[in-house]
C-alpha cells in the first residue's frame, strides 16, 4: 500500500497536478508487488521549497512510503519514472529533485480494520 507525496515549489494546473497523480500511480507497478488501486498520491504545489540557494530555480520532493522495503533497484526506476514525469509535466529539473523512500511495516487502508 504505497504512499506517494510529492510536493512542488511553483504552481500547476489541476490539469498537471492529475498528470502527475495518476504518473505516480500508475508507474508504481515499476515496483514488484506494487498496484495503481492500492496506491495513495498526494501533490502538493506551490510549496516553499528550496533547494541549495533561496533564489534558487523550482525544485521537488518525491517521498515514497510502502509497507516494506523494495529492492533498490525496483526503487531506482520508478524514481527514475517519476523525475522524468515532473521534467515534463512541470518543467522541474532532474537535478533539482529530491527523492525519499522509506518503509512502514504498519500500513494499513480503513477498509482492514472493518472486516
Amino acid at each position: 500500500m504505497p504512499y506517494v507525496q510529492i510536493r512542488i515549489s511553483k504552481s500547476l494546473t489541476k490539469e498537471q497536478v492529475e498528470k502527475i497523480a495518476a504518473e505516480a500511480m500508475n508507474s508504481i507497478s515499476l515496483i514488484p508487488g506494487k498496484s495503481a488501486p492500492v496506491t495513495m498520491a498526494e501533490v502538493i504545489d506551490g510549496c516553499n521549497l528550496y533547494f541549495g540557494t533561496v533564489e534558487g530555480g523550482d525544485c521537488a520532493l518525491i517521498d515514497v512510503a510502502a509497507n516494506n522495503t523494495p529492492p533498490s533497484e525496483d526503487l531506482k526506476n520508478y524514481s527514475r519514472k517519476m523525475c522524468q514525469v515532473l521534467n515534463w509535466v512541470a518543467g522541474i529539473e532532474m537535478n533539482r529533485i529530491y527523492i525519499k523512500h522509506h518503509g512502514n511495516p504498519e500500513w494499513h487502508t480503513g477498509k482492514m480494520f472493518i472486516e
